[in-house]
């Protein structure tokens, strides 16, 4: 066990997708990391899931009993840091606590500075009757008049702090995450005081903290690190709203690979879209790519540039950057050179994070919307550096015709199988195997269309026919075959239902069992094999369909 713990929990949730444990993205080394729950759903690699009894019907206070009070919950830790469940945390902490701890016992974000790079001062507040203030007017403007307390509670509570004497402006903590070394004696006094507090007054926390640790005396620190824009945390609340509408509305999203993105039309446009497709004769995302890519194209568009028409080609020299402006509000011509050079560069963990959290606007094989994404991409790729996977909505990869032109750019990929129309067995009766796959992803076409059938199948369409049978440029492998009865599959039923994805509704078999015993000999399994290996070279298996595939089920260890 470590002597230090990362904490949350989670109560009163219903439905399990619409709260979830984020994962760090970075080594914690020396913390261990324990979630509180109720939900016996919740489940996590990564984190101490401890099912506890809810003693309250707010899930909120069932909360706060494990936020407010980590001195009775953690006794063998030294010190303790509590998140909301919607923070990831996405770089080492150890020298964010200890350069906070050092001369405190606890420390907690300044509410005065929360949300600056996003909400600009519509967050910023330094004083618990502002924040009363504020959750009033949050209310009388919400269209069914909700508020997030009861008012009369928090006018109360008001009145209450005000006539004992609590000062205006005395700091706001924002208590989305608390640091703290919660054994020692200052802060148990003002955990257990702010405790009767809450239980008493409003539930919302942050109301009653400052007026705990004025009544306690405790010295304790505002951190002057904002929520929404620092390196260590990502605050994933949005993310989960976005989420959770776009469950309501059936919208899903997956990330799409190098090769779909190389493919990519970019549309055409003023003139600062023109000088980055060289007045429309760069077509798609690997023309761009290529052009610039040669320095003599590249300076020569340099001589040509003016503030009218050089916002996408400098987003495109800087590539990814924090807190890059709306250009539609600062303007086109303030989106120098030096302005990005002034923004801090996006690592890849944070460009990964950052593009599954902010699904891209693109159609179908064209590239309209989120052109400035596109194009801090293209520059990453001018550079040689990798390409990390864009999202966009899963029916526009492949499925869904562009509506503003009705042009359906790239074709689902099952249409890369040549032969598949004359199978006629349902399609939850066969899975697809052998050069089907190599099809499928894009490395040439199939020979025939192999496949395993059910043993229902076989019993209704081939009476019980348990030897190899050709029919109408479809083979179908004869039942329960040897060379498929390898990584545990019990016979054909099993690696229909068990060893193989779906791909728009069509069953392929795991790869593994194909490449595992795949001939390397002949000129032909040699070109099949330098196929693959650039499939895998370029990571098209991180894309969309792919994705579903673990590098076991790929077998990606016989590549």
């Amino acid at each position: 066990m470590n002597k230090n713990v990362i904490y949350t929990s989670m109560f009163g949730y219903k439905d399990n997708d619409d709260y979830f444990l984020h994962n760090p993205t970075c080594n914690l080394n020396g913390w261990d990391l324990v979630c509180f729950t109720d939900n016996s759903n919740i489940k996590s690699d990564f984190w101490d899931v401890r099912l506890v009894t809810r003693y309250y019907t707010d899930g909120a206070r069932d909360n706060r009993l494990y936020k407010i009070l980590p001195h009775r919950h953690f006794k063998d830790y030294d010190v303790s840091v509590c998140i909301d469940t919607d923070v990831l945390i996405s770089k080492d902490i150890n020298s964010l606590v200890e350069e906070h701890l050092s001369n405190h016992n606890l420390a907690v974000l300044d509410h005065s500075i929360c949300g600056m790079s996003t909400t600009g001062n519509l967050n910023r507040r330094n004083c618990i009757y502002q924040e009363s203030d504020f959750i009033k007017w949050l209310g009388d403007n919400h269209p069914r008049k909700k508020y997030k307390d009861d008012m009369n509670i928090i006018n109360n509570q008001m009145k209450k702090y005000s006539d004992d004497g609590y000062p205006k402006n005395n700091g706001l903590a924002r208590t989305t995450i608390i640091f703290r070394k919660h054994n020692e004696k200052d802060v148990i006094k003002t955990m257990e005081y702010w405790w009767s507090e809450f239980m008493y007054n409003s539930r919302r926390d942050q109301l009653s903290f400052p007026y705990s640790a004025w009544k306690t005396n405790l010295k304790f620190k505002f951190m002057p690190v904002d929520i929404d824009d620092n390196k260590y945390f990502q605050y994933m609340k949005k993310w989960r709203q976005n989420k959770r509408k776009d469950k309501k509305n059936n919208i899903e999203y997956q990330p799409i690979n190098l090769d779909y993105f190389l493919n990519m039309e970019i549309a055409n446009g003023g003139e600062s879209k023109m000088i980055v497709k060289d007045n429309g004769n760069l077509i798609a995302v690997k023309d761009v790519i290529d052009f610039f890519s040669d320095k003599n194209n590249l300076n020569e568009v340099k001589k040509k540039l003016k503030p009218s028409n050089w916002q996408y080609f400098n987003c495109m020299i800087a590539e990814f950057r924090h807190n890059v402006a709306d250009h539609h509000e600062i303007g086109w011509d303030k989106m120098t050179k030096e302005y990005y050079d002034s923004l801090e560069s996006m690592s890849d963990e944070e460009i990964a994070l950052f593009n599954k959290k902010n699904p891209v606007e693109f159609d179908n094989g064209f590239i309209k919307h989120s052109y400035h994404r596109a194009y801090a991409q293209i520059g990453r790729l001018i550079n040689n550096k990798k390409y990390i996977p864009f999202h966009m909505k899963k029916n526009q990869i492949y499925d869904e015709v562009r509506k503003h032109d009705n042009k359906q750019r790239v074709k689902p990929l099952i249409n890369k199988l040549s032969g598949l129309d004359s199978v006629s067995i349902p399609l939850n009766d066969f899975t697809i195997c052998q050069s089907g796959i190599l099809a499928l992803m894009g490395i040439r076409t199939n020979d025939d269309i192999d496949i395993i059938i059910s043993s229902e199948a076989r019993r209704q369409l081939y009476n019980n026919n348990t030897n190899f049978i050709r029919d109408n440029g479809i083979e179908i492998f004869e039942q329960n075959k040897g060379k498929f009865r390898i990584f545990d599959a019990q016979g054909d039923d099993d690696l229909i239902e068990n060893y193989s994805f779906k791909v728009n509704g069509y069953n392929f078999l795991e790869p593994r069992f194909y490449f595992s015993r795949k001939n390397k000999l002949t000129a032909r399994d040699k070109s099949d094999w330098l196929g693959i290996r650039e499939f895998f070279k370029m990571e098209n298996h991180k894309g969309y369909p792919f994705n579903q595939l673990t590098d076991e089920q790929w077998g990606v260890k016989y590549i």
